[in-house]
């Protein structure tokens, strides 16, 4: 288009079209799609995030539960003496707990004088406590020393249970004086002469009732020949 002066002028042209309705609609639709989509993952990965936290604790208790187990199947026969008692295997096992002598210990590699202890927590819960020391070639004063004075807690410890109730311990094994095999809530190696068999650790957790079973698995009649042969007068 051209002037008055003959010069070219251009014309612009505006539109007056908008957005239309079903354009917005649409618009939105997708915004909340995307939106719920966004709020599925976030929900999705929470839920993953926790099942993973939850299974990691399983899978701590889990470890724990092997580990002593492995400590139990690994106990030996530690021989030591007493004037009163003669020579006998080390182990004392009563209702506040157990010790003896295992070859497989929470870290290292010497054989360790184990403690595992009930005990009490501030809000009247229980724990069950596992303590550690090296035992090189300690006497049975010795280990009964640590223990009188508490050095067995300047050792390596972990808890294996804690915030339980109803804690109780269980031994079977097979009474060397008695000549018979039982169930005993005291287990003392001066007394029976050898090691029990099997462990048994009863407690009540959120009011269910649940208990932990290990095996000793160094026990052998040749140690009552050796006992009758070498031991007694």
């Amino acid at each position: 288009m051209f002037s008055d002066t003959g010069h070219y002028k251009p014309q612009v042209r505006f539109s007056s079209k908008g957005y239309t309705l079903i354009e917005v609609l649409v618009a939105m639709a997708i915004f909340s799609s995307m939106l719920m989509l966004a709020g599925v993952a976030l929900h999705q990965g929470l839920k993953q995030y926790h099942g993973l936290a939850e299974k990691g604790i399983g899978f701590w208790e889990y470890a724990k539960e092997i580990w002593i187990d492995k400590s139990f199947n690994s106990t030996i026969d530690y021989y030591v003496h007493t004037r009163s008692d003669g020579w006998f295997p080390y182990f004392k096992g009563s209702q506040d707990g157990i010790s003896y002598i295992s070859l497989a210990p929470l870290a290292g590699e010497v054989p360790v004088v184990a403690w595992i202890r009930n005990e009490a927590e501030a809000n009247g819960m229980r724990s069950l406590v596992y303590y550690e020391l090296p035992v090189y070639t300690k006497s049975y004063e010795e280990i009964e020393r640590d223990y009188i004075f508490g050095d067995y807690k300047k050792g390596r410890t972990i808890k294996l249970l804690e915030g339980v109730e109803g804690i109780e311990f269980s031994f079977y094994g097979y009474d060397f004086l008695g000549r018979k095999y039982g169930w005993y809530k005291n287990f003392d190696g001066s007394k029976m002469k050898i090691l029990p068999s099997s462990i048994v650790i009863s407690y009540h957790r959120n009011g269910k009732k649940d208990r932990l079973v290990f095996g000793v698995h160094v026990n052998s009649f040749l140690k009552m020949t050796y006992n009758d042969v070498y031991i007694k007068p």
